[in-house]
């Protein structure tokens, strides 16, 4: 008997070709809206579901549960990001929660740097005038010697910080919350040594003295309770005159209207965004448009939509599907705050 796995379409589609390879499977496609998913869930009687990055809040986790029948369940993230799924509910229902770590980080890191060359060249602007019949050029600036501050020091951001340091010979600066030496040790290395390693002049757990230099700031945390609007109109007023801001980790660490101030006062120069507090995106007020501001660069959540990325997220989303079905729940690639 074939094994009922629902999945939402797009995320089938982008891997449909290997899923199908995998013959024993019986996949049950399904848009994303959760009712859907329960729907789909309820009469394939699975009790594994792979989901994309909708935010699901009800019945989707009852229905697994009531077809695991008191045997655990599992809900695969197709990505790094599980601020849609609901932690609670997967422990309340006995749901392991799995996403795809370091299946992105090489694909997340270099649109992080292509957004970063666009905004300092104009590209977009540049190209939008050439198809409009107009030879405008616009001044840019160089990257080298400029400073960049990375906001979290993940897998993604250690990447950026070897790119930009390495290869556009940027000055790369770091905040998080975690203590220098304790980050350091955790991974064997003294602080000095830590810094070195990961092509960083200095890192900071203070805002205002990490963004006191800054030139462009590029925001790469998780979202969690305490994340949630993190550039916020404090930290952005915090922020020199003129700082350009790229956010490649999850939309809901802006505040997007505070945003749209700063942009539109040009206290923020300008900003590359992927990520959206809502997507598709919708403004945050009518008259608060980013869409309308010239100094920004937008892009609709592709930083991790390559290739390269979408074969090793499927690869990992098939690993985890065979170990929860073997009963090898160790092998499990568990969500941090789901483990």
């Amino acid at each position: 008997m074939l094994t009922p796995i629902v999945i939402t379409e797009q995320e089938f589609e982008k891997g449909k070709d290997l899923f199908t390879s995998y013959t024993r499977y019986n996949w049950q496609i399904s848009s994303p809206v959760e009712a859907s998913v329960a729907e789909a869930i309820r009469s394939s009687g699975a009790r594994i579901a792979v989901l994309g990055t909708e935010r699901y809040r009800g019945p989707l986790y009852e229905t697994l549960a009531e077809n695991a029948k008191g045997s655990p369940a599992l809900i695969v993230r197709y990505g790094v990001g599980f601020d849609g799924i609901d932690v609670g509910q997967c422990k309340t229902h006995g749901i392991f929660l799995c996403i795809t770590p370091g299946a992105l980080d090489e694909s997340v890191a270099e649109h992080t740097i292509a957004l970063l060359l666009g905004l300092a060249r104009h590209i977009p602007y540049c190209h939008g005038e050439f198809l409009q019949g107009r030879f405008t050029r616009r001044t840019g600036f160089e990257l080298a010697g400029k400073r960049l501050g990375l906001v979290g020091f993940g897998n993604i951001a250690k990447r950026v910080a070897e790119i930009a340091s390495l290869g556009l010979r940027m000055r790369v600066t770091a905040y998080g919350r975690t203590p220098l030496e304790q980050k350091a040790a955790k991974e064997g290395f003294g602080p000095l040594e830590y810094l070195s390693r990961y092509h960083l002049e200095a890192y900071h757990t203070d805002f205002v003295t990490f963004a006191k230099n800054l030139q462009i700031l590029s925001l790469l945390l998780p979202v969690r309770p305490e994340t949630i609007q993190f550039l916020n109109q404090e930290r952005i007023n915090a922020l020199p005159r003129g700082v350009y801001l790229i956010n490649t980790g999850r939309g809901k660490l802006v505040d997007e209207e505070a945003l749209y101030d700063a942009l539109a006062s040009g206290h923020l120069a300008g900003a590359a965004l992927d990520v959206f507090t809502q997507e598709p995106y919708v403004p945050a007020s009518a008259d608060k448009d980013l869409r309308k501001l010239g100094n920004v660069v937008l892009t609709p959540h592709v930083a991790s939509d390559t290739r390269e990325a979408n074969r090793n997220m499927q690869e990992l989303i098939l690993r985890n599907i065979e170990a929860f079905l073997s009963g090898e729940f160790q092998k499990l690639t568990l969500a941090p705050m789901a483990e």
